[in-house]
This record gives structure tokens, sequence and C-alpha cells, in this order.
């Protein structure tokens, strides 16, 4: 993994800060189920999202700002939230830029700003904040269908990913339903049909923990069937 560091000038203040930026990972193990990439490239979320030191403006670039994000990065709440000791500091960063894009109706990347607080959560094993961080995802997926924004490929894609987000919350029949509206879908790609296979056999064994791909191809035998319920 290549890191580089650079001064930037902050969008919202106006401060010069040094951060780290990512030049080059390669991805050297398959992803999550959730698309959490694999190692090394895993490895450098710390870099994705940047705090200003001095006003406090979480961005992936802080070197410009969206118009309506001033406002809440000046607002008590946001300060509240980067100072919030339930989670770790990254990902009080990732949650206070997901603010920003909800109040700038970015809601599809807003969940996958939350989705990628979760992941800095797990790696801290702050169990309940990544849970708070998961269904703050999903929140704003929601939201935003409802503002006709995708936050995925295809809808199959997206009920795989909505299913995988409820079964690391525990949320086993939430996350079956899913698992059945995604199989629905007509052709299906090959690919998705393992990986909804797969997800069905984490969920008929009640399993939260991470799922990867690299595991499909114990569930790609002849005799199992993607859309066979679980026991």
């Amino acid at each position: 993994m290549q890191m580089q560091s650079s001064l930037v000038c902050c969008g919202n203040c106006g401060a010069e800060s040094r951060f780290p930026f990512l030049l080059h990972a390669e991805e050297l193990e398959p992803p999550d189920l959730d698309t959490r990439p694999g190692e090394e490239l895993r490895l450098s979320i710390g870099s994705w999202v940047a705090r200003c030191p001095f006003c406090g403006y979480c961005a992936g670039d802080i070197s410009s700002i969206h118009e309506l994000a001033g406002p809440v990065v000046d607002s008590e709440g946001y300060h509240r939230q980067l100072q919030d000791s339930r989670f770790p500091d990254k990902a009080n960063d990732f949650v206070c830029h997901a603010l920003i894009l909800e109040r700038t109706g970015q809601y599809a990347d807003a969940g996958w700003t939350m989705l990628h607080a979760a992941w800095v959560c797990d790696d801290h094993g702050r169990l309940d904040a990544a849970d708070l961080c998961r269904q703050g995802a999903l929140r704003a997926w929601t939201v935003g269908k409802a503002h006709g924004q995708a936050f995925h490929e295809s809808h199959a894609s997206e009920f795989l990913i909505v299913s995988d987000v409820h079964r690391r919350l525990g949320e086993f029949e939430h996350a079956l339903t899913a698992c059945n509206e995604g199989c629905e879908a007509e052709n299906l790609p090959e690919l998705l049909d393992h990986c909804f296979r797969l997800e069905r056999s984490l969920i008929s064994r009640k399993e939260k923990g991470r799922g990867s791909m690299r595991d499909l191809a114990i569930y790609r035998g002849a005799n199992a069937s993607p859309r066979e319920e679980p026991q």
C-alpha cells in the first residue's frame, strides 16, 4: 500500500493542514458480501475521509464544500458527534460526513459513509456503535430510494447488501426477506446467485460475523439451491 501526504486548504475555514492520501493498494483478497474490500485495500479505510483539525469539517476531500454544508459543520449536533466517545475517532469522521451528505440530499452516499463508519467500529470491537452505524446506513438508503437514488449497480445487488447489513445486525428475518426479494430478480447473474446462496447459509446459522466472498466455493454444490428456505 502506497500513501502520500500533502497540504490541503480547508474549504470551510481556509486553514491548511497535512493529510495522508492513498496512492495505490492492491486488493489481494476477495471482498465481503457488504462490499468491504479485502486486504490490503481494506487497511486504507483511515484515508477515505479527512477531518479539518481547526473547524471539524469532515469529507473525502475537504478542499471543497457544498454551499449547504457550512451550517451543518457549525451546528451543535455535528460537534457533539465529533466528540461522541461511543465511536472511534475515525468512525465519528465518517458519521459527520454522512450528516453533511444527508443535508445536501446525497442519501445514497450518506448510507455508504455510515456503512464505512460501521467497518471502523468493527475493527475497534465497538459492536454497539457498529450497529448504530448500520442502522443509519439502512435509513439513509431507504430515504434515498424514495428520492429515486440507487445505491448499487442493480436492484438484486442492493438486496444482497441490505440482506447482509440486516444479518450483521442480527435481524435475520429482515435479512431473509431481502434475500428472497433479491433472488426473484430476472436474469440473476451467476455470481449474485452464489452470493445469495452464501447469505442464506449464514442467515440459517444465525451468524452475525463477516461474510467473505472467498467462501463462495463452499456453496457451489450441484444440489444446493439458492432459493431453498433455511430450516
